[in-house]
């Protein structure tokens, strides 16, 4: 307790950004709220005071309006020191102008979460930006929780609070929405409701001034009716806190499955007009995701879809995917889809085979994806034999039944149908959702029909449903994997800065890196001497602080195999207008087996990343890189050689010798340790190529790139 007339210790950031959180929380489950600026004629106070009551909120409501002007039968206070505080969710539909006041008075009278229609700041410009810079350390100052501005709010569907512009009613199920954008959000309930997919929440963050949509994924993480998670964002302004909130849902096997704009700089530049948000390289953001067991999609339908399935059927051990339908065509549709998509639909084991043999070898064929023909119309009990059948294969983890969920009252063969299908999946860890053939709306009928039989839904359509299949086995794999989120690696205290690539290659050398010898000399005999020392051939090189390229110059002769030509392109090099020459390097050649590009940057957000590619033209060629947040051990840069499409040249096609890439990544890992001791100004580092070989991987190459 603190002492009586003595103030209390002021609260640490820790403490304000908990209080935050809480209220925040609390914002999402208000029982008292008000409108802040409420009118009838208001576009915006207007439809969030209708849903408030067309939605169910049975909590306490308070309005403000200078004017008092009553609102149907609900008075109007006019004054916010008028408020019976204190208040969990306060709606702001005042003038821009206003806007930075009307939070601080209301704060100030007890009101704890606060939702920012008002546009006009970030997204408008620097001065737009200051002003919601103002905004937000207001909002900080008295700790609470600030969602906006230029936000329409957010409705928990689960608790009936709907401090929101939008008030598309919904089933009520696990599925948490989170969206930088209220019109997307909008459109995401939609395809929700039009799929059958129940949601628990529904939060718009604006221009993210104060909540972020970290914020929202570290909430909807923890709540206990929110099953999945569905993200539209543009820019992640709190990543070590998101990245937290994503670990914690790998754990929990709850999937985040994200619709991120930025792929191309049209959208960067959209994206700046909508939000203020500024986006990082989308490369580097599909390395975090992967590493962060995020599910990345590309439009409406597939978000809801992926998220739906992950959702309902959790983390699967055994990644092939089996399928049942009685449309063959339909299932030869599915089947290229897949095929495109790397899904795979493995064939059935013999044990498997031989008891669907036994069971459908009168009508049909047993391919997967399994043609049950028209014998499953007239003996529904189909369905639940082969699925207990092929729920023994040891190669697959998911089967899938394609069937139309009804729209109306039917025939009863068609509830029998569902009732089978339901058993069937008794024999599966968790049961999935319907695959509809033709994407068409669910329902109130047809979303009772599968609930009463036991199955959760239906996705809409073919393609959604490979889409969310692309995306269960890295999910799972990622899930099922059981290890700690490798991001923001620690970054050394070096300040020294090497002259010139030979420099450079020597002090990787000395913090642990494989570099090839190299030795500066001033005349040509002490290029031979030096050759010597190596052994024939070798290579000399101008070296030169400021010369990055230098074959674009002519600074760089190769295989030199005896004195005479090391003389002979001394004198070549020696001759070349250069400014800052230090000398020529001389350095063995070596026979490789294999070229490799090694980079490692600094991303703004996520910190160090790792590139790999092939080396030499290949990387420029094929554009064909992957990328790893730092730190990365061995074992995962190994899986990301293998994924190159590239990877057979190095794993011994068309009779080429097979590399040694537990080595090389051996030799990766100490490049980007190395990289990372170099201190935190180094912008880049690009070793191209690292050469294997008989002596190993080393770098043969190097360049930095430093901050100024």
């Amino acid at each position: 307790m603190p002492t009586p007339n003595r103030p209390e210790p002021p609260l640490t950031s820790v403490d304000a950004d908990a209080r935050i959180r809480a209220n925040f929380a609390k914002m999402l489950r208000a029982k008292r709220v008000a409108v802040l600026g409420a009118s009838a004629r208001n576009q915006f106070s207007a439809p969030v005071i209708a849903n408030l009551d067309r939605l169910g909120f049975t909590g306490h409501v308070q309005l403000v309006n200078p004017k008092g002007e009553p609102i149907g039968d609900r008075p109007v206070l006019r004054s916010i020191a008028d408020l019976e505080g204190p208040v969990d969710a306060a709606f702001v539909c005042v003038p821009q102008s206003a806007v930075i006041d009307t939070v601080a008075e209301a704060a100030a009278a007890g009101v704890t979460g606060f939702v920012v229609v008002s546009s006009g700041f970030a997204e408008a410009g620097a001065e737009g930006r200051a002003l919601q810079d103002r905004l937000a350390a207001v909002a900080r100052e008295h700790q609470v929780a600030l969602l906006g501005p230029n936000g329409l709010g957010f409705i928990n569907y689960v608790d009936r609070v709907p401090m929101c512009v939008l008030g598309r009613p919904v089933r009520t199920g696990g599925l948490g929405i989170a969206s930088v954008s209220g019109s997307v959000g909008g459109y995401l309930t939609k395809v929700a409701m039009l799929q059958g997919v129940g949601v628990s929440h529904m939060i718009l963050t604006g221009n993210e001034a104060g909540i972020t949509i970290a914020d929202v994924v570290d909430f909807l993480v923890d709540d206990p009716d929110t099953t999945s998670i569905a993200v539209f964002l543009e820019a992640i302004y709190d990543p070590r806190r998101f990245a937290a909130a994503a670990e914690r849902a790998l754990k929990a096997r709850k999937p985040i499955v994200v619709l991120k704009a930025g792929a191309s700089e049209a959208t960067a530049r959209l994206a700046a007009a909508h939000t203020g948000a500024l986006l990082g390289d989308d490369r580097v953001f599909d390395a975090v995701a992967a590493e962060l067991g995020l599910s990345r999609v590309y439009s409406y339908e597939d978000l809801i879809a992926t998220a739906a399935l992950l959702g309902q059927v959790g983390p699967v051990a055994k990644p092939g995917v089996a399928a049942l339908t009685v449309s063959g065509g339909s299932g030869e549709i599915l089947s290229d889809l897949a095929g495109a998509a790397g899904v795979a639909f493995p064939p059935f084991s013999p044990d498997v085979q031989a008891a669907l043999e036994a069971t459908v070898s009168a009508f049909g064929q047993t391919h997967n994806p399994l043609d049950l023909t028209g014998a499953a119309l007239a003996d529904p009990l189909l369905w639940e034999r082969c699925l207990t059948a092929i729920a023994a294969d040891e190669t697959i983890g998911l089967t899938l039944c394609l069937w139309d969920p009804p729209i109306g009252p039917t025939e009863g063969w068609i509830k029998t149908s569902l009732e089978s299908i339901a058993r069937g999946y008794a024999a599966y860890p968790a049961t999935p959702p319907l695959v509809a053939l033709v994407a068409e709306p669910m329902t109130d009928y047809g979303h009772d029909a599968l609930r009463d039989a036991g199955i959760p839904g239906a996705i809409a359509g073919l393609k959604p449903a490979v889409t969310a299949l692309a995306q269960l086995a890295p999910w799972s794999g990622r899930v099922l994997e059981d290890r700690p989120v490798s991001l923001f690696a620690d970054i050394g205290d070096g300040t020294d800065r090497p002259r010139h690539d030979r420099a450079l290659l020597d002090r990787l050398g000395e913090l642990g890196a494989p570099v090839v010898p190299g030795t500066i000399v001033e005349d040509a005999e002490a290029a031979v001497r030096v050759a010597e020392g190596f052994g024939y051939p070798v290579a000399l090189k101008l070296v030169a602080p400021d010369l990055q390229h230098k074959t674009e110059v002519g600074g760089v002769r190769l295989n030199l195999a005896d004195a005479d030509a090391i003389h002979e392109a001394f004198a070549a090099l020696s001759a070349i207008d250069q400014e800052g020459i230090e000398g020529i390097a001389v350095s063995p050649m070596r026979k490789l087996d294999a070229e490799l590009l090694v980079a490692i940057s600094h991303d703004p957000s996520w910190g160090p990343v790792l590139t790999l590619g092939l080396g030499g033209i290949w990387v420029e060629v094929m554009d064909d890189v992957r990328l790893l947040p730092l730190p990365a051990d061995a074992r995962r840069i190994e899986a990301a050689l293998r994924s190159l499409r590239g990877a057979p040249l190095l794993t011994g096609a068309r009779g080429r010798p097979p590399v040694d890439l537990a080595a090389a990544s051996q030799a990766i890992e100490r490049i980007a340790a190395a990289a990372l001791a170099l201190g935190p100004d180094l912008s880049l580092l690009e070793i191209n190529p690292l050469g294997i070989s008989g002596e190993g991987a080393e770098a043969l190459d190097a360049l930095a790139l430093w901050k100024a």
